[in-house]
């Protein structure tokens, strides 16, 4: 059974690993147990704000308003500023700010960059050996009905190029389905030597995708052996 090795991206869980691990520590040894809280809680949200962490990205997707920070938390615009400046101290965030150039008042709109998460999450990456997925369930029934259905595969077992095939289970078994039935039924191996000659005049290799199909054709137009 085969496995395929899938990536390891950043998610809502693993930026909530990297607060309880690092953010909330660090947070303590600066700021009191209520602070602590209040800029937990203001993390996580601008986490749901739409962030991108696709091709080594960790920020916002779009620009965030400081009017909607102090909205959400009920606070002023000063506070917003002064929470995020104390973020940005301690490395926590960065903002990247993008200037409306029709607004009179420059850099209304930042967006917020969690560059520390992102470094933590490739630390962890090092650490922790690359998972190993199970094969997908798509992949493991398609195997399974090409076991069971050889058609479907497009690879089987060649036409016998020379000796008997009585005791081939797949090209007998199809002859025996398709050549004449009863006492007239002719010989297995001279229908099979007769075929030969056919995939050898026709220039078709034994191991052709439509030799089974030919097969079967050649056995159902065997004539039956007078008695």
């Amino acid at each position: 059974m085969s496995t395929t090795r899938r990536p390891f991206l950043p998610t809502t869980h693993s930026f909530r690993v990297w607060i309880e691990d690092h953010v909330r520590p660090l947070l303590k040894q600066h700021m009191s147990r209520g602070r602590v809280s209040v800029m937990i809680d203001m993390l996580t949200w601008l986490e749901q704000q739409r962030y991108d962490f696709r091709a080594a990205r960790a920020f916002q997707t779009r620009p965030l308003a400081m009017g909607a920070v102090a909205e959400h938390f009920s606070i002023s615009i000063r506070s917003a500023r002064r929470w995020f400046a104390e973020l940005e101290q301690l490395g926590l965030i960065a903002r990247e700010y993008s200037k409306n150039r029709r607004h009179r008042y420059k850099n209304l709109f930042n967006r917020i960059r969690f560059a520390h998460f992102f470094e933590w999450f490739k630390d962890m990456l090092a650490k922790t050996p690359d998972p190993v997925c199970p094969p997908n369930k798509k992949d493991l029934d398609s195997k399974s009905l090409s076991r069971e259905n050889p058609e479907q595969t497009g690879k089987r077992a060649p036409f016998p190029q020379s000796g008997s095939i009585t005791y081939d289970p797949e090209w007998a078994d199809l002859a025996r389905a398709h050549l004449p039935s009863g006492r007239g039924r002719p010989c297995l191996n001279r229908v099979a030597q007769k075929f030969r000659l056919n995939l050898a005049r026709h220039q078709i290799a034994h191991d052709h995708p439509s030799v089974r199909a030919r097969w079967i054709s050649f056995c159902k137009g065997a004539q039956p052996i007078p008695c």
